[in-house]
């Protein structure tokens, strides 16, 4: 019933359409420059599929045969406009998306060449064919009859088949505007109806004869950016019908075919060119709009990134904290025999190991996302280096191999504990990669206006095709003995992003494979600082203290108590954040040592309300976290934190804090 009622009311449509375009006929009573029945049967195809076939040739037939002609021609005609219909719908979903044909600019060309300029051929062809065999037209005027046919149906192609698709394409009553776009979309109306009407109606005399027609491409332009396809052809079918009424009202030369002909051309070139600019703007709108959400998606994605990363580094150091402290109390409760001292060593060497893998991660992280600030000082480049040698064989690493050193002085205004992590890094990387007994050479040499610090080793080399990506995050060499020497990848990737953000460069050299390599460091160089005598800050009397540890993870409170027992204080303990605060206020401890992911309230509650209490005040206030990025330390500052402490923390350092040695505990000096 539903598909009955379907074809009754396109039958009626196309009928109604049809007399209204054949009222226009001026070359022959079945020739006419204005058929909309053309953009009726096209859309109804493209959108109800070729069961409507029977409403258009019933409905072609029924307005043919009340107006002109015979039976004979009347179903030829009828025939042709059915025929004209189907061809161009499938010639348009087959090669222009169908109905979707004015979502892209190639997709609306496409469509004009079938089903606008190719398809109506075949209704002229047939059409005026039979009306020249049935002695209804004579053959002479076979050309100018075809024409006015053909540029009829074009119009109607080109002009109402689009208003028909792309209303039913959308919700048609659906508009997501606001109160300023209806108010723009009033005055737009208001702009189109007035200009085509002062254009085409003839009102004003001195310009009647003047082609003015140009005047309505700016409003459909301005239709076509700010509004969407069913607006712009809309926009369109107005100016079509304003232009159509004012040509028969006697501008230029009245009433003829030839004004008619030229205007219906002038109105679909301009159809054609709205809609394409309509779908060039709202292509790039939807570009717009996946570039947008591409980008927060990637900002989304880039947050959970840093929250899972800066969870995975406080995760993985909360048992590297209990080890290293663990390691600490057996340090110095019993000496060791040598195999079970050995075997420390080798405990004490993988979590350094671990703690380093952990603190790369989480650095190339913030290196490359731009989270690093540098605290840039004037420093001798010699210095630094060998102080970083010197660490490096205080922890036995460098013990089979041979390291030299040859510098001479090049000052540079640098971050140090970031260049010194630089040094570290290429060392170590040298120190893996050669072989025991071979040799690692360290040289500082001021070049050319620059600091240049070269590691050059002895060691497996580096193959050619690797070079160009050696500084890539995740890379190392290929094959197991290389994958032996462990690692992330991501010291090398360290090291260039850390240089670049001193404003400096890094280069790898290799010979090939096991010819060992070069990495040379340039920065800019700087002129030496002043050196002024300063007076040595004594160390205050190491006394006991009155320790609160609040910490969650057993293991970690145990040893950790162990540690501040052994060194002479007095500890108390709490395992969450309210009894942390209650243990604050009952035992008015000298320094609380506060844990920031308590179960209960965090660290940063429990600071907060600590400091609120008279006795708290004057409690030192030390965070342990695995949570290390600057914006963690600013906000144990603002909940009330003297010190921020990145887990593992070094028991040496712990107990300088404790003996009052506080000048190097400031949370701006505390490393990233």
């Amino acid at each position: 019933m539903r598909h009955l009622a379907t074809l009754a009311l396109l039958f009626g449509g196309y009928v109604v359409a049809a007399k209204i375009g054949l009222s226009f006929a001026t070359v022959h009573p079945s020739a006419t420059a204005i058929w909309p029945p053309t953009g009726i049967a096209l859309a109804a195809f493209l959108l109800l599929g070729r069961d409507v076939w029977p409403a258009i040739f019933v409905g072609a037939f029924l307005a043919n045969a009340t107006t002109d002609g015979s039976f004979f021609t009347s179903v030829g005609i009828a025939i042709g406009n059915t025929l004209e219909g189907a061809l161009g719908a499938y010639l348009v979903e087959l090669c222009a998306r169908g109905r979707h044909a004015f979502d892209r600019p190639r997709d609306i060309f496409r469509f004009v060449a079938l089903g606008g300029l190719l398809s109506p051929m075949v209704s002229a062809t047939i059409g005026v064919t039979t009306l020249a065999l049935a002695g209804y037209a004579p053959w002479h005027e076979f050309g100018s009859i075809w024409v006015t046919w053909w540029l009829g149906d074009v119009a109607g192609a080109l002009i109402v088949a689009p208003l028909f698709i792309v209303w039913a394409s959308a919700s048609p009553f659906q508009f997501e505007w606001g109160a300023g776009q209806w108010l723009e979309a009033a005055l737009l109306l208001m702009a189109l109806v007035v200009t085509a009407g002062f254009v085409f109606g003839g009102f004003y005399g001195p310009t009647r004869n003047y082609p003015l027609a140009f005047f309505c491409i700016p409003i459909l332009v301005w239709t076509a950016f700010r509004f969407g396809q069913r607006e712009t052809a809309t926009a369109v079918v107005i100016v079509s019908a304003v232009a159509t009424w004012g040509t028969l009202r006697g501008v230029g030369a009245s009433g003829a075919n030839e004004q008619l002909l030229l205007l219906q051309g002038f109105l679909g070139t301009v159809a054609v060119m709205a809609l394409s600019i309509t779908a060039l703007a709202t292509e790039h709108r939807r570009l717009l709009a996946v570039e947008q959400r591409a980008r927060a998606d990637a900002e989304a994605a880039n947050v959970a990134k840093d929250a899972f990363l800066a969870m995975l580094g406080h995760e993985l150091r909360n048992p590297l904290a209990a080890i290293t402290t663990g390691m600490h109390v057996l340090e110095r409760a019993a000496r060791l025999d040598d195999k079970a001292e050995r075997v420390r060593n080798v405990i004490a060497r993988q979590v350094d190991q671990l703690s380093r893998l952990v603190d790369d991660l989480l650095d190339v992280a913030r290196v490359t996302t731009g989270k690093i600030v540098l605290h840039r000082s004037r420093l001798e480049l010699g210095e630094l280096v060998k102080r970083s040698l010197e660490t490096i064989a205080a922890t036995g690493k460098s013990e089979r191999h041979q390291i030299s050193y040859q510098g001479e002085p090049a000052w540079v205004d640098v971050d140090d504990g970031r260049l010194e992590q630089v040094v570290t890094n290429l060392v170590t990387n040298a120190l893996k990669y050669t072989p025991p007994g071979g040799t690692i050479a360290v040289t500082v040499e001021a070049e050319r206006g620059s600091a240049l610090l070269s590691v050059a080793d002895t060691g497996m080399g580096i193959p050619q095709e690797m070079l160009p990506r050696i500084f890539d995050l995740f890379t190392q060499g290929d094959g197991g003995s290389l994958r032996s020497q462990g690692g992330l990848g991501v010291g090398l990737t360290l090291v260039k992003r850390l240089v670049e953000l001193h404003g400096g460069s890094v280069e790898a050299r290799s010979a090939g494979p096991g010819r060992g390599s070069r990495f040379s460091v340039r920065l800019p160089i700087a002129a030496p600082r002043r050196v002024t005598d300063e007076p040595a800050r004594k160390a205050a009397p190491s006394r006991p203290r009155r320790v609160l540890v609040i910490e969650d993870q057993p293991d970690a409170r145990e040893v950790l108590r162990l540690a501040l027992e052994m060194a002479g204080h007095h500890v108390f303990e709490a395992a969450d954040g309210p009894h942390g605060i209650e243990a604050a206020s009952r035992h008015q401890p000298d320094v609380a040592l506060v844990d920031i992911g308590l179960p209960g309230c965090d660290g940063y509650e429990v600071a907060r309300q600590v400091r609120q209490m008279a006795e708290g005040r004057s409690i030192f206030l030390v965070a342990m976290t695995g949570y290390g990025q600057p914006e963690d330390r600013r906000r144990s500052e603002a909940a009330g934190f003297d010190v921020h402490l990145v887990k593992p923390i070094d028991p040496e350092r712990l107990n300088a804090l404790l003996a009052g040695q506080r000048a190097d505990a400031r949370l701006s000096a505390e490393p990233a």
